[in-house]
């Protein structure tokens, strides 16, 4: 069995004492005596938007899909090897077109269907092929596909794809490849984006929602088949989780502090070491995946010339953004991708801050002029970029805003505008929309960007042409039937990007959340995704 993608990270108890955590207080919660049953609220930044697998995206949807369903196999957060989870295991045939998958006996799911090797075959062709009689699209991370068999005496399911596909298991860890019964399958499209019309075989099960006001998720009975990384065995320690979204930060974090709410995501940086010295454990996650970049679009004025990206390149301080606004749970990006991602390359050396090349690059595309207020021009222009504040993140205002400042210090005006969630995706519709935010954290951070970047696909940087050596990379790398050879790709991608000044990468990703000092057993996935399993609580 070959893995290609493997992640490195520090130890978990050094991740927590750079959240604020004591040795003691990880200590006590694992000398604790665990206490079934009980219920726990969680207050959530954002609000649950659609929960149908393959059209999904938002990060909150995607970590209560990853509590209700399960997945084929599972990847280690630590070690990033992936590893058998309801298929107990697989053989890759030496060509890398060839997966058979034996599935593991006596999993059903919450309505009492059986999902053996025929509900497995079901779910991966309606993966592949998407449903278009229900508008039901094909996930766009799938490889394509020659055929799908199962052997009902085997157990075994066998997918037979066109070319090789290196970042094929990865995919089938990752939340949006969770498996689900024939009722939400044979579902419509508008029961399938409730989160209530997903049924899946994990340890909760979604008992009510109230859209926008609530979900409750109760404990699955009779489920005993977790993921390797689980603590224990059997149904989940909690009986209920109630989810509520609060996007009010001063509300949220109010909420927590009187007591009515057990955890909560996203806090604003300064307030991380006050909730630490409180007593309360603040966790800084950060999972494989994309670094939160700026994509660079060159519909917009002026970003379609080279010299002017390059000028933004170099002519953001990193190093001041995170000093500044940021704590030790967060860090500068050195690539267009997360340290822990299969084929990270370190190229903190073409980011480093310097205003003197930025002002050269932005002398020689010819913006010599000054306006009023300072700020260059050309033939009478002024050098202006236009984004939007990134809703889906909490501390993106004062980031724009410190940046607004940089890039005013070299004579560019960034305009920044604001809109909220409903009008978001739209906004950022318009071709004058010069910058935006963008990058979390993924199975393989690789499919993502090939789906977002490719002129074929999302073309999110807004090329008027292919760029043809970099279709070249993103197609190369998909292919490649070794670590190594897939590794090699990666570091000329990330170089070209950088080079080219496609992406401003910004800081990696960070996942905070807060829990009250009596809830234990919280843990996450490969992407910083919250798992519930083991979670209890010592107040009932």
């Amino acid at each position: 069995m070959s893995s290609f993608t493997r992640r490195v990270v520090g130890a978990t108890s050094a991740l927590l004492l750079a959240a604020g955590l004591s040795a003691c207080a990880t200590g006590q919660a694992a000398e604790s005596e665990v206490k079934e049953g009980g219920s726990i609220v969680y207050l959530d930044a954002e609000l649950s938007s659609n929960t149908q697998l393959q059209s999904s995206g938002t990060w909150q949807d995607s970590a209560y899909v990853q509590n209700i369903a399960d997945r084929l196999v599972y990847r280690d957060p630590e070690t990033g090897e992936f590893e058998p989870w309801i298929a107990e295991s697989w053989e890759i045939s030496d060509d890398g077109l060839v997966y058979e998958f034996t599935i593991r006996d006596g999993v059903t799911y919450s309505d009492g269907t059986p999902l053996d090797a025929a509900s497995v075959q079901r779910n991966l062709e309606w993966q592949a092929n998407g449903d278009q009689e229900q508008g039901i699209p094909a996930n766009n991370w799938f490889p394509k596909i020659t055929s799908i068999d199962s052997d009902e005496a085997a157990q075994t399911v066998t997918v037979t794809l066109e070319q090789p596909y290196a970042p094929f298991l990865a995919v089938l860890s990752f939340w949006r490849t969770s498996l689900v019964a024939d009722a939400t399958i044979d579902a419509t499209l508008e029961e399938q984006s409730q989160i209530s019309g997903l049924i899946g075989s994990g340890p909760f099960v979604v008992e009510s929602e109230k859209y926008g006001e609530e979900i409750v998720l109760a404990k699955r009975e009779g489920y005993d088949w977790p993921h390797p990384g689980a603590e224990h065995d059997g149904e989940a320690y909690l009986d209920e989780i109630v989810i509520i979204p609060v996007t009010e930060d001063s509300v949220r974090l109010g909420t927590l502090k009187s007591g009515e709410a057990d955890l909560l995501r996203y806090v604003q940086p300064s307030e991380e070491q006050a909730l630490a010295d409180a007593g309360f454990q603040v966790l800084g996650l950060q999972g494989a995946g994309n670094a939160n970049i700026w994509d660079v679009r060159q519909s917009a004025p002026f970003l379609d010339e080279l010299a002017v990206r390059q000028a933004l390149q170099v002519g953001i301080d990193r190093e001041q953004l995170v000093a500044d606004l940021y704590t030790e749970n967060w860090q500068k990006a050195t690539s267009i991708v997360t340290p822990d991602t299969f084929g990270y390359v370190d190229f903190s050396d073409k980011l480093v801050y310097d205003p003197d090349e930025a002002n050269r690059l932005l002398d020689e595309a010819g913006f010599t002029g000054r306006d009023a207020e300072g700020y260059r021009t050309r033939d009478g222009e002024t050098l202006r970029i236009l984004t939007f504040v990134d809703v889906f993140d909490s501390t993106a205002k004062p980031l724009f805003q410190l940046i607004q400042w940089q890039l005013k210090e070299l004579g560019v005006k960034l305009d920044i505008e604001e809109t909220d969630y409903a009008n978001y995706s739209n906004a950022l519709k318009d071709p004058n929309v010069g910058v935006r935010r963008n990058g979390w954290p993924e199975a393989d951070a690789w499919v993502r960007q090939k789906v977002n970047y490719s002129f074929t696909g999302t073309n999110a940087w807004a090329f008027a042409a292919a760029d043809e050596r970099l279709e070249e990379l993103y197609a190369t790398q998909a292919v490649a039937t070794s670590p190594e050879e897939r590794a090699t790709i990666l570091a000329e991608l990330q170089e070209y990007v950088i080079d080219q000044a496609y992406a401003l990468p910004i800081i990696d990703d960070t996942q905070l959340f807060v829990l009250q000092p009596h809830v234990h057993g919280f843990s996450w996935s490969a992407e910083a995704r919250p798992y519930f399993y083991d979670v209890w609580t010592e107040k009932k």
